[in-house]
């Protein structure tokens, strides 16, 4: 990037560099003209975003150094950088990302389910074998009585 300061040269002098009119360049970076004519006469010191990003894609700006340059915030940036998309072919990109982060986060869903299925058969064996305990604690508890009912009977 050359040496230039001010947003509203850069972006004029990289616009002509590459041969583009402001209508061109304000329909790739889906805006309006006059907002691309607002930059080059230092109307808007500060555009979008993602206006930022097409002037990167479009013009070969440096995004963080003309982000920097008109004032953003380094979280802003950062933002902007990691999560803007101006192409389908970033979208496109971006989608097949979630689409695998999604298989991946329902393939752990289905084994968090399993896992508890799994719980749920083991813990109601081990309630099955209690009931079956505590029935036959109850017949000892019978037992016991009737032994003591005899013995004192006996006695």
């Amino acid at each position: 990037m050359s040496e230039i300061k001010d947003i509203s040269k850069l972006v004029k002098e990289s616009r002509e560099n590459k041969g583009l009119s402001a209508r061109q360049l304000a329909k790739l970076c889906d805006v309006s003209h006059t907002e691309i004519n607002n930059i080059e006469k230092g109307i808007r010191v500060r555009p979008a975003l993602l206006t930022l990003k097409g002037f990167e894609k479009y013009l070969d700006l440096d995004f963080k150094a003309i982000a920097k340059m008109v004032g953003y915030s380094d979280e802003a940036i950062k933002y902007a950088d990691e999560e803007i998309v101006v192409s389908y072919e970033m979208f496109s990109k971006r989608l097949e990302e979630f689409e695998q982060e999604k298989k991946e986060l329902l393939f752990e869903i289905d084994k968090k389910i399993h896992l508890g299925i799994d719980i749920k058969v083991y813990f109601d064996d081990i309630k099955e074998d209690l009931q079956e305990s505590i029935k036959y604690s109850q017949k000892m508890e019978n037992i016991d009585r009737l032994l003591s009912q005899l013995i004192e009977i006996r006695k």
